[in-house]
């Protein structure tokens, strides 16, 4: 499920700043030019302050700092006919024959950054912009990705009246495929009568294996309808 990988990488990304706090340099040093002063701040708040991952919107009892991953949308975005996708070709394939039902869909989430302080929401936020552009997100097949961000208006339904939070919005697209095992029952996989076909082609029968060798080559009939 693409809501815990991105958990994953997220959640091993602020990690791997708290094993090496340098990273901050690296993010609000040399890419925001800010002074080293402040970089200074920022490594002592977030290790004094060391942010949460969680599942769903915050509640107040939520300790925090923290990330919340929540389902922004998702729906099919590229349709195959029938949600046919062929069929498992390979006869080593246990589970070779079987029909292939897929579509491509769009997946929206959000990653909702709450703290206490306003600072301290802009340099979270701009620590987990730096994270997913240096993740691998080739590890779950997602493509197309957009990360795009925006402030919240507040709203005592999703954010708690002491807090302040940015969002930070994860789009991709993935393929859905199943594979209907049942499919695979009554095919035809192999001929078991003769099958000789004198003006045909191995491919009229396509991928079927006709279990025949023929050992001579049929001439075309005589005059007298004799072959």
């Amino acid at each position: 499920m693409i809501q815990r990988f991105l958990y994953g990488v997220l959640k091993n990304g602020l990690e791997e700043v708290r094993k090496d706090p340098v990273i901050l340099e690296d993010i609000f040093e040399d890419l925001w030019r800010l002074a080293p002063s402040e970089v200074d701040e920022i490594k002592k708040a977030f290790l004094a302050k060391y942010p949460n991952v969680v599942h769903g919107y915050a509640r107040a009892e939520t300790e925090f700092p923290v990330f919340s991953i929540v389902l922004g949308n998702e729906q099919e975005a590229d349709l195959y006919l029938g949600d046919d996708a062929g069929m498992i070709g390979d006869p080593e394939d246990p589970d070779f024959g079987a029909d292939c039902l897929s579509a491509i869909w769009r997946h929206q989430y959000q990653i909702l950054c709450y703290t206490e302080h306003p600072d301290l929401t802009l340099y979270y936020y701009e620590i987990a912009k730096a994270i997913f552009l240096t993740a691998n997100l080739n590890d779950l097949d997602l493509y197309e990705v957009r990360v795009s961000g925006m402030d919240l208006m507040p709203d005592p339904r999703y954010i708690p009246e002491h807090l302040f939070v940015r969002q930070l919005s994860f789009e991709c697209k993935r393929e859905f495929m199943r594979v209907d095992k049942d499919s695979k029952l009554g095919k035809a996989f192999q001929i078991a009568g003769i099958h000789v076909d004198k003006s045909g082609s191995p491919s009229d029968v396509g991928a079927v294996k006709t279990l025949v060798k023929p050992y001579g080559i049929l001439e075309e009939d005589d005059e007298d309808g004799e072959a």
